[in-house]
């Protein structure tokens, strides 16, 4: 029977990333976890009627660059003009075509400003020229969702925005485009139908815990890899040895 010799380095270096890989695994998991909870409350949100925002905001203490105090996907109605501060995210895809989803400023008759997520619009040819997009004239009532903030994704280098408005924009930096624009830290996402909306951006994908279940188990794949190559190692080792010094 061949003695378990791994080798005091081998051993460090499995003792230092099983345990890194076992997190990342169980962090995905509690991602996908958290996907099912929203894609719940999204579900039964649903059959909520929406409620007007001024109103579900008196006593409240919210300020410019604050997030809304709802729940995630509650539906809201406001009523208001829309504004002239513009956010074309970029990089958004809807049936093969590249475009921007448009953020554009809401103002209440309060005199607040809501950023509304007026859905999808395809790029211009010449994609420095950003798309000409028209919006409702006068006071207009919508039907908007609450939709919660997932965080910022990776991004190699953060472009400088454009000092002049319309804006294009590489995330949904809430927090950096309600500081330029005045208006509350969060989206409210246009439903389809409602005065303004371009086509209606999605809201059952972004929820699927597919994604998150396939990186769990990518994850959990390389710790089992660690563990068998060190067994295997440490098994072989004193064979090598043996053979090194005849």
């Amino acid at each position: 029977m061949k003695a378990f010799k791994p080798g005091v380095r081998m051993t460090v270096f499995v003792l230092l990333f099983l345990p890194i890989l076992l997190a990342l695994g169980n962090w995905q998991l509690q991602r996908g976890a958290l996907k099912r909870e929203l894609e719940s409350n999204y579900l039964q949100q649903l059959t909520q009627l929406p409620m007007d925002l001024q109103k579900a905001l008196d006593g409240t203490a919210t300020s410019v660059n604050d997030a809304l105090p709802l729940a995630p996907f509650t539906r809201v109605r406001l009523r208001g003009r829309y504004g002239e501060e513009r956010f074309f995210l970029d990089n958004q895809v809807s049936d093969g075509q590249v475009g921007y989803w448009l953020f554009e400023t809401f103002i209440l008759a309060s005199g607040s400003k809501a950023l509304v997520n007026r859905g999808f619009i395809a790029a211009s040819r010449q994609r420095d020229n950003l798309p000409t997009v028209a919006s409702p004239q006068g006071e207009v009532t919508i039907v908007a969702s609450f939709w919660p903030d997932f965080g910022l994704p990776p991004l190699l280098q953060e472009r400088a925005w454009d000092p002049s408005w319309p804006k294009r924009v590489q995330r949904r930096d809430l927090k950096r485009m309600s500081a330029l624009a005045e208006s509350w830290a969060s989206e409210l996402r246009l439903e389809p139908g409602q005065p303004g909306e371009l086509q209606a951006a999605p809201f059952a994908e972004p929820l699927s815990d597919a994604k998150h279940r396939g990186y769990a188990l990518t994850w959990f794949g390389l710790a089992a890899a660690l563990v068998f190559g060190y067994v295997a190692y440490g098994c072989r080792k004193p064979a090598i040895d043996a053979e090194s010094t005849n």
